[in-house]
């Protein structure tokens, strides 16, 4: 079942915070059992509803509790909100971010160029990656328009130190494109469609996603 289809509904049920523990939970076990076997990414993404993070006063406190629990480095892990998300959390939320850093965590804002507001988040707010929105990187080899805007987003994350990764990579004219403006990690299908864990234990054994050849790369796994 897509996201697309079970986070509104446990949006709209009041089961999201719940399900975001879980989830966090789920991760910090796997990152664990990764680490056991000596197979463990550089970084875990864990996604973050808005709902979950502006509803729990003790995010930073869960996220502590199950690094604890597992014995995995904040470094290790990296919350990801939506540019959306991110846009509905108001300035009294500012603390929360700062809680979540000083644990050591990273921050990235997904699904980045959706938004509709002021980027002013981006010097507000301690992120530490962005992530282009696929919607974006669907057209850069073939829309102009698209392109330009990638490229400005890349060029605005390398002016503010912040690292960026690309979404929703399926070809290589996208790769391409992607490598000439600067853009030096991706995820999507072009690497690998989504795996289960026992698959993704495979390919991190392997020392590789699918193939050699591949110029951009891949990175860590996203817990959704």
């Amino acid at each position: 079942m897509s996201p697309s289809v079970f986070i509104p509904i446990a949006e709209r049920s009041g089961q999201i915070q719940m399900l975001g523990q879980w989830v966090l939970d789920a991760a910090c076990q796997q990152l664990r059992e990764w680490q056991d076997a000596g197979v463990a990414p550089e970084l875990v993404g864990v996604n973050v509803s808005a709902l979950d993070f502006k509803g729990s006063t003790e995010l930073d406190r869960q996220v502590s509790a199950s690094l604890d629990k597992w014995g995995v480095p904040a470094s290790m892990i990296e919350i990801e909100l939506t540019e959306s998300g991110l846009m509905d959390i108001t300035q009294q939320h500012h603390a929360r971010f700062q809680h979540l850093r000083q644990l050591g965590v990273r921050i990235a804002v997904d699904d980045f160029g959706t938004g509709y507001s002021s980027l002013s988040y981006l010097a507000n707010y301690p992120i530490s990656r962005v992530k282009i929105a696929r919607e974006l990187i669907s057209g850069v080899d073939t829309d102009s328009r698209s392109a330009a805007v990638v490229r400005a987003a890349i060029r605005l994350a390398h002016e503010l130190a912040i690292e960026i990764i690309a979404e929703g990579i399926e070809t290589e004219g996208q790769a391409k494109f992607l490598l000439s403006a600067g853009c030096e990690h991706g995820q999507g299908f072009y690497f690998s469609e989504p795996v289960n864990a026992e698959r993704a234990t495979e390919l991190l054994r392997s020392g590789k996603t699918i193939a050699n050849r591949r110029p951009l790369r891949l990175v860590g796994t996203t817990a959704a």
